[in-house]
C-alpha cells in the first residue's frame, strides 16, 4: 500500500548535481571577499543552512556579504545543474502510484525555486530555509511538513546524501534512504535503504 506514505527528499546531491555550481560559487565568494577558506572546508558544511555554515566558519561578521555573493553566482550560473540519474522515472512512478512527495532543503527560496522550474519539479509541501527558525538536523521543517500533510499518511521517507540528512530523519522519526553513488562512502548500518539511482526507491518501498 502506497497510500499511507509520504517521501520527503533532500535536494542538493539527492535530486539535483548541484556540487560543481557549489563548487564555483564558493570559490568566487572566498576569492572576492579575501576569505581564505577553501572548498574543501566548506564542504564539510553542506547540508546545514547557509547561515550556520558561516557561523562554523568563524564568518558571521561577512554572513551577507558571502550570501550576496555566493547565491548572485549560483543564480547566474544554475545552467551548471544537473539531475540526479533516475529523477525522472522516480518522479513519475510516484505520480502513477498516487504518492505524495515533498523536498526538505536547506537551500534559500531565491535559488531553490528556478531550480524547481528548470527540472519541472512539483512537490506536495516545499520546506526551504527560509520557512524555519533552525534547519536540519533540527525538528522545526519536520513538524511544519507534518502539519500539512493528510492524517491518514503513517509513514514518512526522507532521501538524503549527507550525515545531516540522516541525523535530521533520525531526530523526526523518519525512515532514512540514503542516496549514495560511491557505494565505499556508506555511512548508515542498514544497506537495504541505501539506493545510488533515484529510481531504485520504488524497489525498496
Amino acid at each position: 500500500m502506497t497510500d499511507n506514505i509520504h517521501i520527503s527528499f533532500d535536494l542538493d546531491g539527492t535530486m539535483i548535481n548541484s556540487l560543481p555550481l557549489m563548487k564555483l560559487s564558493w570559490e568566487n565568494a572566498n576569492s572576492r571577499l579575501k576569505l581564505g577558506i577553501g572548498f574543501e572546508v566548506y564542504r564539510k558544511n553542506i547540508g546545514l543552512s547557509f547561515s550556520q555554515i558561516c557561523k562554523n566558519l568563524s564568518l558571521e561578521r561577512l554572513e551577507l556579504e558571502i550570501y550576496d555573493l555566493y547565491f548572485k553566482f549560483n543564480q547566474e550560473n544554475i545552467d551548471k545543474i544537473k539531475p540526479i540519474n533516475g529523477l525522472k522515472e522516480c518522479i513519475e512512478w510516484m505520480s502513477v502510484s498516487n504518492i505524495d512527495w515533498s523536498i526538505i532543503t536547506s537551500k534559500p527560496k531565491i535559488t531553490t525555486m528556478p531550480i524547481l522550474e528548470l527540472f519541472d519539479l512539483n512537490p506536495k509541501v516545499l520546506i526551504t530555509a527560509d520557512d524555519v527558525e533552525n534547519g536540519k538536523p533540527y525538528i522545526d521543517s519536520s513538524q511544519l511538513l507534518t502539519s500539512q500533510l493528510s492524517d491518514k499518511i503513517n509513514k514518512i521517507y526522507y532521501v538524503g546524501d549527507t550525515t545531516i540528512d540522516h541525523l535530521f530523519a533520525v531526530n523526526s522519526g523518519f525512515e532514512f534512504i540514503e542516496f549514495n553513488q560511491l557505494p565505499e562512502n556508506k555511512y548508515i548500518l542498514n544497506k537495504r535503504l541505501v539506493i545510488s539511482n533515484l529510481a531504485e526507491i520504488k524497489s525498496i518501498i
